[in-house]
């Protein structure tokens, strides 16, 4: 498969990168865009990421916003006596 490229700057990019590498310039654009297909995919990780841990510390937020009801502490809620020692 023939691959034409007709942007002058690309051309003198990819001569000048297989000139520096010493590799065929189809081989070093192989390399060079698959470094790249792999920093993006990196970056689109961490945004997901970073998306979903706003959204964690947004529900965080409306939770610490809830009114306190009831009389239960936090132990007795969660089942442990006032030695630490589960009731349940």
């Amino acid at each position: 498969m023939a691959l034409s490229i007709k942007n002058r700057e690309l051309e003198q990019i990819s001569r000048e990168l297989a000139a520096v590498t010493g590799k065929p310039i189809t081989e070093a654009l192989l390399e060079g865009a698959r470094r790249e297909l792999k920093r993006q995919k990196g970056i689109k990780s961490l945004l997901s990421k970073n998306i979903a841990w706003e959204e964690i510390r947004e529900i965080q937020k409306r939770y610490a916003e809830l009114p306190i009801t009831g009389s239960l502490t936090d132990d007795e809620v969660l089942g442990f006596d006032e030695f630490g020692v589960p009731t349940k």
